[in-house]
């Protein structure tokens, strides 16, 4: 009897282990949220742009935005904001007012936002006074959000380009 209580209890231990590794969520706000927390805490920000209809943004939120490394970087290091393209809310931002543009059929934020990108998913990052540091249109693979997390987190853009930021990780060199 104590043999069976004490395998149901180590394998009950295993499972909420394991539950436990996976269940790490990114904090994801609104950008109105995260303008109201960078008053009191300037942070990065890194701002997912999808629309609902979006297949590669999906995949983006059920496996990049699953990534234990991801997740831990982006909840460490950022306020991660999730922003419908599509939204036909009106948003306030930095005190402008931005609304649903129904010839273009999205809110007038994504043009702020995603500068010249068209696509879905696009990732902005925001430096800590709220501006656009860059724009990466697509899908992200796990290990290449890691390094752009990294890249722009640790302010790496501000003395390397990419390219050879790139070639410093695949030296070891960072």
């Amino acid at each position: 009897m104590k043999s069976k209580f004490l395998m149901a209890f180590v394998l009950l231990l295993v499972t909420a282990s394991s539950f436990a590794q996976t269940a790490a969520e990114i904090k994801w706000l609104s950008i109105t949220e995260a303008e109201k927390l960078m008053k009191k805490n300037p942070r990065k920000v890194v701002v997912d742009i999808y629309t609902d209809w979006c297949g590669w943004c999906k995949r983006l939120d059920a496996t990049t935005y699953k990534d234990p490394a991801v997740v831990e970087y982006i909840n460490k290091n950022y306020y991660a904001v999730k922003f419908n393209a599509e939204s036909k809310d009106p948003i306030s931002f930095q005190g402008t007012s931005y609304t649903y543009d129904p010839s273009r059929r999205i809110n007038s934020l994504s043009n702020l936002l995603m500068g010249n990108s068209t696509g879905y998913p696009t990732t902005t990052f925001l430096n800590e006074k709220l501006e656009v540091i860059s724009v990466v249109p697509g899908y992200q693979q796990p290990q290449m959000m890691n390094n752009i997390l990294h890249y722009f987190g640790e302010d790496q853009y501000l003395t390397k380009d990419w390219n050879t930021y790139l070639s410093s990780l695949q030296n070891g060199n960072q």
